[in-house]
Protein backbone atom coordinates (compact mmCIF):
# COMPACT_ATOMS: atom_id res chain seq x y z
CA UNK A 1 0.00 0.00 0.00
CA UNK A 2 2.86 2.36 0.72
CA UNK A 3 4.59 1.49 -2.65
CA UNK A 4 1.63 2.03 -4.59
CA UNK A 5 1.13 5.96 -2.36
CA UNK A 6 4.80 6.30 -3.15
CA UNK A 7 4.11 5.39 -7.13
CA UNK A 8 0.75 8.22 -7.13
CA UNK A 9 2.68 10.67 -5.24
CA UNK A 10 5.36 10.32 -7.88
CA UNK A 11 3.32 10.45 -10.98
CA UNK A 12 1.73 13.39 -9.60
CA UNK A 13 4.85 15.12 -9.58
CA UNK A 14 5.57 14.20 -13.60
CA UNK A 15 2.04 15.06 -14.02
CA UNK A 16 2.52 18.37 -12.77
CA UNK A 17 5.40 18.88 -14.84
CA UNK A 18 3.62 17.73 -17.74
CA UNK A 19 1.17 20.74 -16.95
CA UNK A 20 4.19 23.36 -16.61
CA UNK A 21 5.58 22.47 -20.09
CA UNK A 22 2.12 21.56 -22.29
CA UNK A 23 -0.08 24.33 -23.00
CA UNK A 24 -3.29 22.81 -21.17
CA UNK A 25 -5.45 21.40 -24.03
CA UNK A 26 -2.55 19.15 -24.75
CA UNK A 27 -1.32 17.82 -21.58
CA UNK A 28 -4.83 17.41 -20.78
CA UNK A 29 -5.56 15.21 -24.22
CA UNK A 30 -2.14 13.24 -22.98
CA UNK A 31 -3.06 12.70 -19.70
CA UNK A 32 -7.00 11.38 -20.93
CA UNK A 33 -5.67 8.68 -23.23
CA UNK A 34 -4.65 5.88 -21.64
CA UNK A 35 -1.61 5.07 -23.45
CA UNK A 36 -0.27 8.75 -22.40
CA UNK A 37 -1.01 7.87 -19.17
CA UNK A 38 0.44 4.96 -19.49
CA UNK A 39 4.08 6.20 -20.66
CA UNK A 40 4.29 8.50 -17.85
CA UNK A 41 3.63 5.07 -15.83
CA UNK A 42 5.95 3.39 -17.36
CA UNK A 43 8.83 6.58 -16.87
CA UNK A 44 7.97 6.57 -12.91
CA UNK A 45 8.25 2.87 -12.82
CA UNK A 46 11.39 2.62 -14.09
CA UNK A 47 12.70 5.91 -12.44
CA UNK A 48 11.75 4.55 -8.93
CA UNK A 49 11.62 0.74 -9.15
CA UNK A 50 14.34 -0.43 -11.52
CA UNK A 51 17.08 -2.86 -9.64
CA UNK A 52 19.90 -0.19 -10.39
CA UNK A 53 19.66 3.25 -9.77
CA UNK A 54 19.83 5.21 -13.19
CA UNK A 55 21.99 8.43 -13.63
CA UNK A 56 20.17 11.29 -15.18
CA UNK A 57 21.95 10.78 -18.38
CA UNK A 58 20.21 7.10 -18.55
CA UNK A 59 16.60 8.65 -17.61
CA UNK A 60 17.22 11.27 -20.89
CA UNK A 61 18.14 8.29 -22.83
CA UNK A 62 14.93 6.95 -21.99
CA UNK A 63 12.95 9.98 -22.70
CA UNK A 64 14.96 10.14 -25.78
CA UNK A 65 14.20 6.80 -26.78
CA UNK A 66 10.06 7.58 -26.67
CA UNK A 67 10.58 10.60 -28.46
CA UNK A 68 12.21 8.76 -30.76
CA UNK A 69 9.37 5.90 -30.91
CA UNK A 70 6.77 8.26 -31.41
CA UNK A 71 7.70 9.98 -34.35
CA UNK A 72 9.24 6.55 -36.06
CA UNK A 73 5.17 5.32 -35.13
CA UNK A 74 4.39 7.95 -37.58
CA UNK A 75 6.26 5.91 -40.64
CA UNK A 76 7.08 9.12 -42.43
CA UNK A 77 10.20 9.26 -43.74
CA UNK A 78 10.29 13.04 -43.68
CA UNK A 79 9.24 13.05 -40.35
CA UNK A 80 12.02 13.14 -37.66
CA UNK A 81 14.08 14.23 -34.51
CA UNK A 82 17.85 15.36 -34.06
CA UNK A 83 18.77 14.85 -30.43
CA UNK A 84 20.35 17.67 -28.82
CA UNK A 85 23.94 17.48 -30.24
CA UNK A 86 22.71 16.23 -33.75
CA UNK A 87 20.20 19.63 -33.68
CA UNK A 88 23.24 21.80 -32.80
CA UNK A 89 25.59 20.49 -35.89
CA UNK A 90 22.28 20.52 -38.44
CA UNK A 91 21.96 24.58 -37.15
CA UNK A 92 25.85 24.89 -38.03
CA UNK A 93 25.03 23.19 -41.41
CA UNK A 94 22.02 25.44 -42.15
CA UNK A 95 24.52 28.86 -41.53
CA UNK A 96 26.64 27.51 -44.04
CA UNK A 97 29.95 27.83 -42.52
CA UNK A 98 31.34 26.16 -38.68
CA UNK A 99 34.60 25.95 -37.55
CA UNK A 100 36.60 22.33 -38.17
CA UNK A 101 39.07 21.22 -40.16
CA UNK A 102 38.13 21.16 -43.87
CA UNK A 103 37.70 17.51 -44.61
CA UNK A 104 34.09 15.97 -45.72
CA UNK A 105 33.38 11.93 -43.91
CA UNK A 106 31.10 9.62 -44.41
CA UNK A 107 30.75 6.29 -42.16
CA UNK A 108 33.29 3.88 -42.09
CA UNK A 109 31.27 0.75 -40.97
CA UNK A 110 27.84 -0.41 -43.05
CA UNK A 111 26.06 0.19 -39.85
CA UNK A 112 26.87 4.02 -39.84
CA UNK A 113 29.69 4.28 -36.86
CA UNK A 114 32.95 5.16 -37.12
CA UNK A 115 34.14 8.06 -40.09
CA UNK A 116 36.80 7.94 -42.63
CA UNK A 117 37.57 11.21 -45.03
CA UNK A 118 35.65 11.21 -48.27
CA UNK A 119 37.94 14.55 -49.05
CA UNK A 120 39.83 17.78 -47.73
CA UNK A 121 39.32 21.14 -48.68
CA UNK A 122 42.17 23.34 -50.37
CA UNK A 123 43.81 25.41 -48.11
CA UNK A 124 42.24 24.25 -44.90
CA UNK A 125 43.71 22.37 -42.23
CA UNK A 126 43.38 19.11 -42.95
CA UNK A 127 44.88 19.19 -46.14
CA UNK A 128 47.95 21.54 -44.90
CA UNK A 129 48.70 18.59 -42.40
CA UNK A 130 48.39 15.97 -44.95
CA UNK A 131 45.20 13.96 -44.78
CA UNK A 132 44.23 12.39 -47.28
CA UNK A 133 40.59 10.70 -49.03
CA UNK A 134 40.66 7.02 -47.35
CA UNK A 135 42.13 8.02 -44.00
CA UNK A 136 40.10 5.91 -41.19
CA UNK A 137 39.31 7.80 -37.84
CA UNK A 138 40.64 6.35 -34.97
CA UNK A 139 40.25 8.57 -32.17
CA UNK A 140 39.56 12.17 -31.56
CA UNK A 141 42.00 13.88 -28.93
CA UNK A 142 42.55 10.48 -27.32
CA UNK A 143 38.99 8.95 -27.25
CA UNK A 144 38.47 5.50 -29.47
CA UNK A 145 35.58 6.63 -31.63
CA UNK A 146 35.32 3.95 -34.19
CA UNK A 147 32.02 3.04 -32.73
CA UNK A 148 30.74 6.08 -32.46
CA UNK A 149 27.44 7.32 -34.95
CA UNK A 150 29.35 9.34 -37.85
CA UNK A 151 27.37 12.65 -36.21
CA UNK A 152 29.04 12.34 -33.35
CA UNK A 153 32.51 12.00 -34.87
CA UNK A 154 31.86 15.26 -36.67
CA UNK A 155 30.61 16.84 -33.36
CA UNK A 156 34.47 15.94 -31.75
CA UNK A 157 35.79 16.95 -34.87
CA UNK A 158 34.31 20.45 -35.24
CA UNK A 159 35.00 23.39 -32.03
CA UNK A 160 35.66 26.84 -31.48
CA UNK A 161 37.57 28.81 -34.27
CA UNK A 162 41.41 28.54 -33.09
CA UNK A 163 41.02 25.62 -30.71
CA UNK A 164 43.24 22.28 -31.26
CA UNK A 165 41.90 18.75 -32.06
CA UNK A 166 44.83 15.67 -32.34
CA UNK A 167 43.14 12.78 -34.78
CA UNK A 168 44.94 9.55 -34.86
CA UNK A 169 44.07 8.07 -38.40
CA UNK A 170 44.66 4.53 -39.94
CA UNK A 171 46.10 4.55 -43.60
CA UNK A 172 45.61 1.89 -46.78
CA UNK A 173 49.51 1.17 -46.51
CA UNK A 174 51.00 2.68 -43.39
CA UNK A 175 51.46 -0.03 -40.93
CA UNK A 176 51.42 2.45 -37.50
CA UNK A 177 48.56 5.14 -36.97
CA UNK A 178 49.15 8.27 -38.47
CA UNK A 179 48.19 11.42 -35.76
CA UNK A 180 47.34 14.75 -36.68
CA UNK A 181 47.57 17.87 -34.20
CA UNK A 182 45.40 20.62 -36.80
CA UNK A 183 43.58 24.07 -35.23
CA UNK A 184 39.92 24.68 -35.68
CA UNK A 185 39.21 27.45 -38.40
CA UNK A 186 36.38 28.69 -40.29
CA UNK A 187 35.03 26.05 -42.83
CA UNK A 188 32.43 27.60 -45.39
CA UNK A 189 30.24 25.09 -47.30
CA UNK A 190 30.36 25.56 -51.55
CA UNK A 191 27.16 24.47 -52.80
CA UNK A 192 27.98 26.02 -56.37
CA UNK A 193 30.13 24.76 -58.47
CA UNK A 194 30.85 26.82 -62.54
CA UNK A 195 32.59 26.32 -65.80
CA UNK A 196 32.46 27.43 -69.18
CA UNK A 197 32.15 25.76 -73.11
CA UNK A 198 32.46 28.75 -75.40
CA UNK A 199 29.73 30.89 -74.97
CA UNK A 200 28.19 28.13 -72.62
CA UNK A 201 27.52 28.29 -68.98
CA UNK A 202 27.62 25.83 -66.69
CA UNK A 203 26.55 25.82 -62.95
CA UNK A 204 25.75 22.65 -61.27
CA UNK A 205 24.02 23.69 -57.44
CA UNK A 206 24.60 20.31 -55.04
CA UNK A 207 22.86 21.83 -52.65
CA UNK A 208 19.52 24.22 -51.07
CA UNK A 209 20.58 23.02 -47.60
CA UNK A 210 22.32 26.10 -46.44
CA UNK A 211 21.66 30.05 -46.03
CA UNK A 212 24.30 30.94 -48.56
CA UNK A 213 23.16 28.74 -51.52
CA UNK A 214 22.14 32.49 -52.83
CA UNK A 215 24.49 34.82 -52.58
CA UNK A 216 27.05 31.80 -54.06
CA UNK A 217 24.72 31.66 -57.08
CA UNK A 218 24.52 35.12 -57.54
CA UNK A 219 28.77 34.82 -57.71
CA UNK A 220 28.41 32.07 -60.24
CA UNK A 221 26.52 33.87 -62.67
CA UNK A 222 27.91 37.47 -62.31
CA UNK A 223 31.04 35.35 -62.74
CA UNK A 224 30.19 33.91 -65.53
CA UNK A 225 28.21 36.58 -67.18
CA UNK A 226 32.09 38.73 -66.90
CA UNK A 227 33.16 35.75 -69.01
CA UNK A 228 30.98 36.24 -71.64
CA UNK A 229 28.23 33.80 -71.28
CA UNK A 230 25.72 33.67 -73.26
CA UNK A 231 23.66 30.46 -72.82
CA UNK A 232 23.30 28.45 -69.55
CA UNK A 233 23.30 25.17 -68.00
CA UNK A 234 21.43 24.61 -65.11
CA UNK A 235 22.70 21.37 -63.32
CA UNK A 236 20.02 20.28 -60.64
CA UNK A 237 21.06 16.23 -60.48
CA UNK A 238 21.61 14.95 -57.62
CA UNK A 239 20.63 17.93 -55.29
CA UNK A 240 18.21 16.31 -53.42
CA UNK A 241 17.10 19.99 -52.00
CA UNK A 242 17.27 21.50 -48.94
CA UNK A 243 15.70 25.47 -47.67
CA UNK A 244 12.40 26.53 -49.58
CA UNK A 245 13.50 29.62 -49.47
CA UNK A 246 16.64 29.19 -50.98
CA UNK A 247 14.30 27.34 -53.71
CA UNK A 248 12.84 30.60 -54.06
CA UNK A 249 15.71 33.00 -54.33
CA UNK A 250 17.32 30.61 -56.85
CA UNK A 251 14.02 30.16 -59.07
CA UNK A 252 13.51 34.28 -59.00
CA UNK A 253 16.94 34.57 -60.18
CA UNK A 254 15.94 33.47 -63.56
CA UNK A 255 11.90 34.51 -63.30
CA UNK A 256 10.85 38.16 -63.76
CA UNK A 257 7.46 37.88 -61.91
CA UNK A 258 4.92 35.50 -60.99
CA UNK A 259 4.11 32.88 -58.19
CA UNK A 260 6.90 30.11 -57.80
CA UNK A 261 5.32 28.23 -55.15
CA UNK A 262 2.50 27.32 -53.52
CA UNK A 263 1.91 25.64 -50.04
CA UNK A 264 -1.09 23.48 -48.72
CA UNK A 265 -1.40 22.92 -44.95
CA UNK A 266 -4.42 21.75 -43.27
CA UNK A 267 -6.53 24.51 -43.86
CA UNK A 268 -5.28 26.65 -46.22
CA UNK A 269 -3.66 27.03 -49.82
CA UNK A 270 -1.78 30.19 -50.32
CA UNK A 271 1.50 31.57 -52.26
CA UNK A 272 4.14 30.84 -50.55
CA UNK A 273 6.43 33.37 -52.79
CA UNK A 274 6.47 35.02 -55.84
CA UNK A 275 9.46 36.32 -58.16
CA UNK A 276 11.22 39.18 -57.12
CA UNK A 277 11.34 40.85 -60.22
CA UNK A 278 15.10 41.53 -60.62
CA UNK A 279 16.74 38.25 -62.46
CA UNK A 280 20.21 38.04 -62.07
CA UNK A 281 19.74 35.70 -65.45
CA UNK A 282 17.24 36.17 -68.53
CA UNK A 283 19.11 34.45 -71.18
CA UNK A 284 18.60 31.11 -72.80
CA UNK A 285 18.82 28.36 -70.19
CA UNK A 286 18.36 24.82 -69.47
CA UNK A 287 17.91 22.45 -66.40
CA UNK A 288 19.64 19.08 -65.95
CA UNK A 289 17.73 16.84 -63.58
CA UNK A 290 17.68 12.76 -62.85
CA UNK A 291 15.72 10.76 -60.23
CA UNK A 292 17.79 12.27 -57.11
CA UNK A 293 16.57 15.68 -57.87
CA UNK A 294 14.39 16.29 -55.34
CA UNK A 295 12.96 18.68 -53.46
CA UNK A 296 13.80 22.50 -53.95
CA UNK A 297 15.17 21.09 -56.62
CA UNK A 298 11.90 20.27 -58.06
CA UNK A 299 10.18 23.64 -56.48
CA UNK A 300 12.68 25.62 -59.22
CA UNK A 301 12.47 23.34 -61.76
CA UNK A 302 8.96 22.68 -61.85
CA UNK A 303 8.76 27.00 -61.83
CA UNK A 304 11.04 27.27 -64.95
CA UNK A 305 8.91 24.58 -66.67
CA UNK A 306 5.78 25.87 -65.23
CA UNK A 307 6.54 29.73 -66.99
CA UNK A 308 8.43 27.96 -70.34
CA UNK A 309 11.49 29.85 -69.00
CA UNK A 310 13.73 26.66 -69.81
CA UNK A 311 13.28 23.57 -70.64
CA UNK A 312 13.85 20.58 -68.44
CA UNK A 313 16.28 17.77 -69.63
CA UNK A 314 17.01 14.35 -68.06
CA UNK A 315 14.95 11.25 -65.89
CA UNK A 316 11.47 11.70 -63.80
CA UNK A 317 12.64 13.40 -60.14
CA UNK A 318 12.10 12.29 -57.14
CA UNK A 319 8.80 13.32 -56.13
CA UNK A 320 9.44 14.80 -53.06
CA UNK A 321 6.60 17.71 -52.78
CA UNK A 322 5.99 17.68 -48.84
CA UNK A 323 7.58 20.21 -46.70
CA UNK A 324 8.85 20.45 -43.19
CA UNK A 325 8.84 22.90 -39.90
CA UNK A 326 11.22 22.68 -37.24
CA UNK A 327 10.34 22.72 -33.89
CA UNK A 328 13.23 23.58 -31.31
CA UNK A 329 12.18 21.57 -28.33
CA UNK A 330 12.76 22.18 -24.05
CA UNK A 331 15.48 19.62 -24.28
CA UNK A 332 17.25 21.58 -27.15
CA UNK A 333 16.98 18.62 -29.34
CA UNK A 334 14.80 19.50 -32.90
CA UNK A 335 11.26 18.10 -34.56
CA UNK A 336 11.56 18.63 -38.15
CA UNK A 337 7.59 17.78 -38.33
CA UNK A 338 5.68 17.57 -41.92
CA UNK A 339 3.59 20.23 -42.13
CA UNK A 340 2.82 21.33 -45.73
CA UNK A 341 2.77 20.35 -49.46
CA UNK A 342 4.05 22.23 -52.17
CA UNK A 343 2.66 23.09 -55.41
CA UNK A 344 4.36 24.83 -58.66
CA UNK A 345 2.89 27.72 -60.11
CA UNK A 346 0.64 25.91 -62.08
CA UNK A 347 -0.67 24.12 -58.60
CA UNK A 348 0.51 20.83 -59.82
CA UNK A 349 1.09 18.54 -56.92
CA UNK A 350 4.43 16.22 -57.38
CA UNK A 351 4.67 14.40 -54.41
CA UNK A 352 5.28 10.77 -55.02
CA UNK A 353 4.96 10.97 -58.73
CA UNK A 354 7.86 13.73 -59.43
CA UNK A 355 8.50 16.42 -62.59
CA UNK A 356 8.42 14.83 -65.94
CA UNK A 357 11.24 16.37 -68.10
CA UNK A 358 10.48 18.26 -71.33
CA UNK A 359 13.19 16.08 -73.23
CA UNK A 360 13.67 12.31 -71.53
CA UNK A 361 17.24 11.05 -71.12
CA UNK A 362 18.66 7.99 -69.42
Amino acid sequence: MKKRAWLIAGLGVVLALVYAQLPRPQAENLLQNPSGQALLEVYQRIQQDYLEPLPREKLNALLEGAIGGMVSALKDPFTSYSPPQRASLRQEDLRGEFFGIGATLSPANPDGTGAKIEGVMKGLPAQRAGMRAGDVILEVDGEDVTGLPLQEVVARIRGREGTKVTIKVRREGTPAPLVFELVREKVEIISVSTGKIGDIGYIALETFGNFKVEDQLKRAIEDLKAQGMKKLIFDLRDNAGGLLDQGCAVASAFLREGPIVYTRTRNLTRVWCEASGRPLWDGPMVVLVNGNSASASEIVAGALQDYGRAKVIGERTFGKGVGQTPYTLANGGELTLVTFEWLTPKRRAINKEGLKPDIEVK
